[in-house]
């Protein structure tokens, strides 16, 4: 595409670029004045994926049946493989970087093994704005859940593991950089794409990774998904933690004085931990996995717990760090016999930084809510949210980062989640205008 084609695309964008460059919130009425209307260029561009929306939505069929669970090793190879070649296919370079498997807290002595995520690079140097684009591979879904596949009905909505959460957000940025390529706009560029394996866990092994490139980039792209046509804004901060228990096993009927139930300890401990949630300062507690015991007739000599934390300030996150550490430091159980029993392990962090407003981000967020007006199924405001993403990694090392430009959905983490074709079709529109400008806009 020659110059003289570009002109009328970023004709008039150039004051909304400055803008979000130095940070400056503009209000809806003024972003609408920006976005009004689509140049030639983007209107190409919506109207190439309406010529391919079977096409699109049968790429998000493939994506969403190919397991993906963080555990499934395997699955998420052969995801990352594919991705790998479309990729390729764009132009983009590509590399693996790996990520060190690590032993967590339990009874099991479980090691937690880390799939090789992936990078991919177009960078042609300029002064053009480098953009960081960002997805996860990884689900909730294990290999042997029984919610496997997408189910399309006839009213469009769509069923299926990460639909939502977030193979549908892939398809979305793939297609998005496509509908650029058709028209010669990933020519002279600086855009990094991050397909990272371990989104669902924390990002404990690619954290590193995500702020290594934040650090390189000037706006940063994730495509999670919206709730409610709402964006988000900003999010709380998250943790997780671990508690594990060792008592004494003994024979629950002949000798049940001769043990120490690690059981009956981890329950006293996770009803102080659960007492740690406040809502009126949106601090939760939440005991999701506990386990103790081999056998009925067996006093248990082993139990653990995996918690996880959410907080609306990172010292709401600090304390509640501070106060699990103090609660597992004391016995609520004892047994005069075996007065070293039982012992308390605790392993606590905070994994995701808390996620405040930024000007830039709300920017761009305006931005989004207008053109969304133009392109189909528009987004009605924004929120504030509970759940995590990478963008709050991103945005705590400086990467302003705008992280819900992906399906509209609900039901994630569950076998109700969903989302629909019409979100589908007009949020990769969305994606494509909005990366267009983006790439194309000079760095601040």
């Amino acid at each position: 595409m020659n110059q003289a084609m570009l002109r009328p695309m970023f004709a008039g964008l150039l004051f909304a670029s400055i803008v979000a460059s130095f940070g400056i919130v503009i209000g809806d009425s003024q972003a609408q004045e920006q976005t009004q209307a689509l140049s030639e260029a983007e209107q190409q561009m919506v109207d190439w994926v309406d010529q391919r929306s079977d096409a699109i939505l049968s790429e998000l069929k493939q994506h969403v049946e190919m397991n993906t669970g963080t555990a499934n090793i395997g699955g998420l190879d052969r995801y990352r493989d594919l991705l790998d070649q479309e990729l390729k296919a764009l132009g983009f370079a590509t590399r693996r970087h790996q990520s060190d498997s690590f032993d967590v807290l339990s009874c099991a002595a479980e090691r937690v093994q880390i799939a090789d995520h992936l990078v991919a690079e177009i960078k042609t140097g300029g002064d053009k704005k480098r953009v960081l684009l960002n997805g996860h591979m990884d689900t909730v879904f294990s290999k042997d859940d029984e919610f496997q596949a997408l189910t399309i009905l006839d009213s469009g909505v769509l069923k299926g593991p990460g639909v939502a959460d977030m193979k549908g957000g892939i398809v979305v940025m793939l297609n998005a950089l496509r509908a650029l390529k058709s028209l010669g706009l990933l020519e002279q560029v600086n855009a990094t794409v991050l397909f990272n394996s371990d989104e669902e866990i924390g990002s404990l092994g690619s954290r590193p990774l995500i702020e290594s490139l934040a650090a390189e980039h000037d706006i940063g792209l994730i495509y999670e998904g919206t709730y409610n046509q709402l964006m988000t804004h900003s999010r709380k901060g998250l943790g997780q933690a671990r508690l594990k228990v060792t008592g004494r096993e003994s024979h629950a009927g002949g000798a049940h004085e001769q043990g120490v139930s690690a059981s009956l300890e981890l329950a006293h401990k996770i009803v102080a931990l659960e007492e740690l949630t406040d809502y009126s300062r949106q601090v939760t507690v939440n005991t999701g996995v506990m386990r103790g015991g081999e056998k009925r007739n067996t006093v248990p000599g082993c139990a653990d717990a995996y918690v996880d934390l959410r907080f609306p300030a990172q010292a709401d996150g600090d304390q509640l760090i501070s106060d699990i550490k103090e609660i597992a430091s004391k016995a609520a159980t004892a047994n005069p016999k075996f007065p070293d029993l039982p012992t308390i392990e605790a392993w606590a962090i905070s994994h995701r930084p808390v996620k405040a407003r930024n000007d830039v981000v709300d920017a761009l967020i305006d931005e989004a809510i207008s053109l969304s007006a133009l392109v189909g199924e528009p987004i009605k405001g924004t929120r504030f949210s509970g759940g995590g993403t990478d963008g709050s990694i991103a945005q705590a090392v400086g990467l302003a980062t705008v992280d819900s430009l992906g399906l509209d959905g609900k039901g994630a983490h569950s076998s109700r989640e969903e989302s629909t074709v019409e979100s589908l079709i007009a949020r990769t529109k969305l994606a494509a205008i909005m990366l267009a400008r983006q790439l194309h806009a000079d760095a601040p």
